[in-house]
């Protein structure tokens, strides 16, 4: 037996996305445990990182709205708990998304019952069934919300930790499209609903039903955008972690999880310093990833080790990549009529067939972007930016993943050019008022997201959310490795919130369910009130 190696901290975290800081956070206050949060990036946040251009341009590389902000909020609460309230909101117009089409304009506004109106008067022959829709959404939430406690059982309790035994599951785990052909007729109205379908990834024939309603209900009550933009979550849990003894320490990749025993007891780690590249070894009683889970699982565990499901891993669809134009403008966008709202611009109402169709950007062909505009949304902005996001296959860009992702060849060069060129042309034809404001454009791939994320082929939203990962009981906040847990898209669903939740959930299985979790919840509600009474 090996001799117990000297604990450098009291828990390691791989990576520093939303549920690494949510979950360092939260055991740095309840606990006062020294946290070391591994980050292979040279900026601490994963997804809510931000970088800048010209020394006034800056962009948010993954969030771009925010819903369930309100003051009252459980979400809220965690956030003003984890930051210490150095977090702060600021609400997006009452009209949060606009929706073209090529010959209809929708405004998905402020409130459910707004939103529901509003469709009933464009579809008033399908009111009976747009009133079902809302009241169906509202059965999926109330669905996940047990689903998300389950994934803090461990998969080894089979009658409570399947997806398939929850009341509401068959609404829940059809697809998308399953469920608006079984509900509605109207070819532009089942087009309308999905809209955001770009916020989780998979159009309506590949999406979980329960993922497409708890994404929709997620912005009901209004979009928010966080003040600072999302690099001030990570500002705010930096110095707590710090202040209770821990690190974050950046360009620091995980090679592997040392396991000894059945036991997680470390990580090997890969410091790059300047030229150097220095080994190091970290040892802590408790691991947890935030590298999701065909990293963790396929990646990190050394081969030896026994991982009966690494083959499913494997075999689940890639996650879906993407493209984005990042864009500095000479003018604030309010002078020419956009007020901070998102822009949803698709050329036909046929989701499935312009996803399949994705690929034909390399050729010029736009069939569908994502439009926002982070500067208008913070109000301590300094220069006037927008983003365009585009889906595009990893693949297609593969033969430069070998080349340093600061001197790629002309061919990628010449090829970003003529993707950034097509999505221009297109966003100032739907919107012409652009065309005059656009001073720099900057475009990243999916080799860029790989590059500093680590996700396998660029993929973004982590493993697909379709009805079968929703029934995988191995996905959760537990591992088959003692003392190793998830956290993270992989661990309950994607999206800001649900990564946050699974910090509060991990902190919960490894100090003691119920009592520690409803002390976590209730701590930050009454820390919460306490902050917002003094506003």
């Amino acid at each position: 037996m090996p001799a117990k190696h000297k604990n450098d901290y009291d828990v390691i975290i791989i990576g520093s996305g939303m549920g690494a800081l949510s979950a360092a956070s939260i055991f740095a206050q309840m606990k006062k445990k020294r946290v070391l949060v591994l980050e292979r990036h040279f900026v601490i946040g994963g997804f809510t990182h931000m970088f800048k251009r010209k020394g006034k341009y800056e962009w948010d590389v993954g969030i771009h709205y925010i819903g369930d902000m309100a003051k009252d909020s459980m979400p809220r609460a965690l956030f003003d708990y984890i930051t210490q309230g150095k977090l702060k909101w600021n609400k997006m117009p009452d009209t949060y998304d606009v929706f073209l089409y090529p010959d209809l304009t929708f405004n998905a506004r402020d409130g459910a019952e707004n939103y529901k109106q509003e469709l009933i008067t464009l579809f008033p022959y399908e009111e009976t069934a747009i009133r079902k829709y809302f009241d169906d959404v509202k059965k999926v939430v109330n669905w996940s919300a047990r689903y998300f406690v389950t994934k803090t059982f461990s998969s080894k309790i089979d009658f409570i930790s399947s997806a398939l035994t929850l009341p509401g599951s068959e609404l829940a785990l059809m697809t998308t499209k399953e469920y608006l052909d079984k509900n509605f007729r109207d070819e532009k109205l089942k087009a309308i609903l999905v809209s955001q379908w770009g916020d989780y990834g998979l159009p309506p024939s590949m999406s979980a039903f329960a993922t497409h309603a708890i994404i929709n209900s997620h912005y009901f009550n209004g979009a928010y955008y966080p003040v600072g933009g999302a690099k001030s979550i990570a500002d705010g849990v930096i110095p707590i972690v710090k202040e209770a003894g821990g690190d974050l320490l950046i360009n620091h990749t995980v090679d592997e999880i040392i396991i000894e025993n059945g036991k997680a007891v470390g990580v090997k780690v890969t410091h790059k310093k300047g030229n150097d590249i220095i080994k190091k070894e970290f040892y802590a009683d408790t691991i947890i990833s935030d590298a999701g889970a065909y990293n963790t699982y396929n990646i990190l565990i050394p081969e030896n080790i026994h991982i009966p499901f690494r083959n499913e891993i494997d075999d689940f669809p890639p996650g879906t990549a993407h493209v984005s134009l990042y864009v500095g403008l000479n003018d604030d966008p309010r002078k020419h009529g956009f007020q901070g709202e998102n822009y949803w611009i698709y050329s036909s109402y046929d989701h499935d067939t312009r996803f399949a169709n994705r690929n034909e950007l390399l050729n010029g062909e736009v069939s569908g972007m994502y439009v926002s505009f982070p500067s208008v949304k913070d109000p301590e902005a300094k220069g006037h930016t927008m983003e365009i996001l585009a889906f595009l296959d990893y693949e297609p860009f593969k033969k430069w993943v070998e080349q340093s992702w600061l001197k790629r060849d002309e061919e990628y060069v010449k090829l970003k050019t003529d993707i950034s060129e097509a999505l221009i042309n297109f966003v100032t034809q739907k919107l012409p008022a652009l065309k005059d404001l656009i001073e720099y454009t900057e475009l990243s791939t999916p080799l860029t997201t790989e590059h500093f994320t680590g996700h396998p082929a660029g993929g973004i939203y982590g493993l697909p959310a379709t009805p079968e990962k929703f029934k995988k009981k191995w996905l959760g906040i537990h591992t088959p490795i003692k003392n190793l847990y998830m956290v993270g898209a992989d661990s309950l669903m994607l999206g800001l919130l649900p990564a946050m939740m699974s910090g509060a959930l991990a902190y919960g299985v490894i100090e003691g369910i119920p009592l520690n979790l409803i002390k976590v919840f209730s701590t930050a509600m009454k820390y919460s009130k306490s902050i917002n009474i003094k506003e």
